[in-house]
Order: structure tokens, then sequence, then C-alpha cells
């Protein structure tokens, strides 16, 4: 069993709000208060639209764990068994994630078709929609918070984690007037047509929640199979490059990836034979400066290629960048 000054320890560190462990970290609280207590009203007051709730809700227990643990190992710098990081552990939890969704729609709609054909009568309660109400804020508020961890951190992760919150909180405004609707109905004594909206409701609850899933889940795959960088991405590189263009006899390619948080960018340039070190390591501190001002996150590396010479010439030279450093 862990020793308590390890487990005070690793409560500290998710705590600490300069990391990006604490948004996942209070992610997972978030979860866990949803629900719980979203289940337990569902169950009690009978309501499949607040049960489908708080099995999202449960699910989304399981993905912040997931991303909680993927945070961690992520955040490990690239060593010489992972040259690379270890940015695809954000990946895989992001593909779990998904595959948890899809296993839930199966359960619901399975739950749906039952209520439709067997409607149940149960009496309206002000209790799903006050909890509805209150669950709203809580899921707006942590979408926010984790969308300002995944800006100030570049990690995917957070972002997708954000977005299923945002998503859950459109949701849930769903739910709350779906619940004030069907009480209504209960009321006015129409319980199948309450029943059928309350089954309609679910499916549609879960066709909305895999939409995020779907998006960022084919991101994540591309990822593991070592996807390119985005084309605005790639155009700000370039950029980069384009502004020092008279300080280099010819740009060859880029090479780029991303794993994680980590974003690798490999340039290849042809330099005059005859520079020496100290002129090439000037270029390159202006490249690899710029680019961490684009790109914080990002792990960039210049190869350098001597020219062949062809620009020397017995009246003199035409090399590129010896001219402009006469000129100025």
């Amino acid at each position: 069993m862990l020793s308590r000054d390890i487990m005070t320890q690793t409560l500290r560190q998710l705590l600490r709000r300069d990391t990006p462990q604490y948004a996942s970290f209070v992610s997972l609280v978030a979860c866990i208060v949803l629900a719980l207590t979203t289940i337990g009203i569902g169950v009690l007051e009978d309501s499949l639209i607040v049960t489908t709730n708080g099995y999202l809700a449960l699910i989304d227990i399981g993905t912040s764990l997931l991303f909680l643990a993927a945070v961690q190992q992520s955040m490990r710098r690239p060593d010489l068994t992972f040259n690379y990081g270890y940015g695809k552990y954000e990946s895989l939890a992001i593909l779990l994630s998904a595959n948890l969704l899809f296993a839930l729609s199966i359960y619901t709609l399975s739950q749906a078709v039952h209520l439709v054909i067997q409607p149940e009568a149960h009496q309206a309660s002000i209790f799903p929609i006050a909890w509805s109400t209150i669950s709203l804020f809580i899921m707006r508020w942590t979408g926010r918070l984790l969308r300002r961890y995944a800006n100030r951190f570049h990690m995917p992760m957070l972002k997708y984690d954000a977005e299923l919150w945002r998503t859950d909180s459109w949701m849930e405004l769903g739910v709350l007037s779906s619940l004030i609707l069907s009480a209504g109905l209960q009321l006015a004594g129409y319980i199948a047509l309450g029943a059928t909206l309350d089954a309609l409701v679910s499916v549609a609850l879960i066709v909305v929640a895999l939409k995020v899933p779907l998006k960022h889940g084919r991101e994540a795959f591309r990822q593991l199979l070592d996807r390119t960088l985005p084309d605005e991405m790639q155009y700000e590189i370039l950029g980069v490059i384009a502004e020092n263009h008279d300080r280099m006899c010819e740009f060859k390619s880029v090479h780029t990836r991303q794993s994680g948080k980590d974003i690798f960018i490999e340039i290849d340039l042809v330099m005059p034979y005859d520079y020496r070190l100290e002129e090439l390591y000037t270029l390159e501190s202006t490249i690899l400066d710029k680019l961490h001002g684009s790109f914080p996150t990002a792990i960039p590396r210049v190869y350098v290629t001597p020219c062949d010479r062809s620009c020397d010439h017995s009246t003199g030279t035409t090399c590129p960048v010896k001219r402009a450093a006469l000129q100025a």
C-alpha cells in the first residue's frame, strides 16, 4: 500500500495550480460529484434521461482517470528509450474514452426502445430539475478551467476534455428543458408522451455525446500514425524560415510531427561551405527562438549541409548569404 507521505506528496502535486495535472484533477472531482448524484436521482425518479446523463458522467470519471494518468506520463521528457517522448499516452486515452461512450450508446438505445414500448408512469418531481440546473453551472465552470489550461500548456488531451465538458453543458441544457417539458406532460396526464420524450431525448443525448469522441478520436488515431502538423502550423513554421531567407543558401525541407504536447520540427538548410560554427549557431538560435515563441512546447532541430561551392567564380562570388553580409 502507498504510504501516507507518498499520498500527501501526490495530492500536493495535483493541487498545484501551475501544473496541467491540476485541471485534470478538478475535472475528476467534478465528474465524481456529478455522476454519483445524477445516477442516484435518476434511479430514484425512474428517469432514463437523468440516469443516462449520470452514466455519461460516470464514463467521464473513467476518462478523467485515464487523462490524469496520461498527463503524468506525457509530461515526461524524451529519453533514450522513447526519443519522441511519451505524448502518445494522450492519444491512447482519447481512443479508450471514445470506446466507453460507444458501449454506453448500445445500452441507452436498448433502454429507450423498452421505455417506448412499455411506458411507465412516475410522479413529476422538482429534484431532477434543480440538480440539472446546478450541474449546468458546474459543467460550464469546469469546461472554462480546462480550456485555460489547454491553451496554457498546449496539451491536446486537456483540449479534448474541455470540449467534452462544453458539449456536456449544452446537453445538460437540453436535459433541463426536457425535464421541465416532461414534468408538464406528466402533470397533464400524458404519461406515454412523457415517456416517449424521455426516451428520445436520451438517444439524442448519446448522439451528441459521440460527436466529440468521433472528432478527436480520428485525430488521436492520426497522431498514432505520426501524422504531420496541420497546414496552418506548417505555414507559420515556413514564415519563420522565410524571415531569414537572406541568411541561408537554400531551404531544403521541413519535417514535423506531434506527440501529445510535444511538437517536433526538423529543418534542413544549405549554408556556405566556409561559414564558421559561430555564424551557423547564430542563425540556428534565431530560428529556434522564433519557433519557441510560436510553439512553446516545440522541440525543433536545425540540420545544416554545406553548399557545393558552385557560387564561387574566379571573378568573385554569387553566394546570396555573403553578398547580403557585405551589403550590410
